[in-house]
C-alpha cells in the first residue's frame, strides 16, 4: 500500500513535470517565432537602405537618359557631384545638379541612349561611357560611380556634345 501510494505520487509528479516541460517548450517556441518574425520585418526595412548595385545603377541611368528623367538620374548622385553638362561645369550638390539636368532635358528631348563601354579601376570606381542622342544633337556621356557598402552612386557625370 505504501509502495502503491509512492508509485502514484511519482506518476503524478512525472505528469506535472511533463506538463511544465511542454509549457516551457511551447512558450519558447512562441518566443523564437516572434524573434524570427521581428528579424524578417526589420530586414524588409533595410532593403531600400541597401540601394542598388552597379548593374542596377547602369540600368536606371540608361532608362533615365532614354526618358529624359532627371529625377531618377539625380537619385543616383552622391551628395556632391562633379558635373559637366555642355558648357556648365563644376562641383554641385545633388539638388543643384538635379536642376541643371532638368534644364538640359527641357531643351534636349531624348531620342536614344546606349551604354557603349563600361569598366572599373583599381580604386573601386566603375565607369560607363554612353551615347545620348536628342532631337538636336548627339552627346557623349561619361559617368563615374563609386560603390560603398553595395550602394553605387555617381560621383562624376559629363555630358559633352559629340564633334
Amino acid at each position: 500500500m505504501l509502495f502503491e501510494k509512492i508509485g502514484k505520487f511519482v506518476k503524478l509528479q512525472n505528469r506535472i513535470k511533463n506538463k511544465v516541460d511542454e509549457r516551457f517548450i511551447e512558450k519558447n517556441k512562441s518566443m523564437i517565432r516572434k524573434k524570427i518574425i521581428i528579424a524578417f520585418v526589420l530586414s524588409l526595412f533595410m532593403i531600400p537602405v541597401m540601394g542598388q548595385s552597379v548593374d542596377e545603377a547602369f540600368q536606371i541611368m540608361k532608362g533615365a537618359f532614354n526618358k529624359g528623367d532627371y529625377t531618377s538620374l539625380s537619385n543616383l548622385f552622391a551628395d556632391s557631384i562633379d558635373l559637366t553638362v555642355l558648357t556648365t561645369e563644376g562641383i554641385y550638390s545633388k539638388t543643384q545638379a538635379k536642376g541643371i539636368l532638368k534644364d538640359f532635358f527641357s531643351t534636349e528631348k531624348p531620342k536614344s541612349f546606349q551604354i557603349k563601354h563600361q569598366g572599373s579601376s583599381n580604386d573601386g570606381t566603375v565607369y560607363a561611357i554612353g551615347l545620348f542622342v536628342s532631337t538636336n544633337k548627339s552627346c557623349r556621356v561619361y559617368a563615374l560611380f563609386k560603390e560603398k557598402q553595395g550602394i553605387a552612386k555617381i560621383v562624376q557625370l559629363q555630358i559633352e556634345e559629340e564633334i
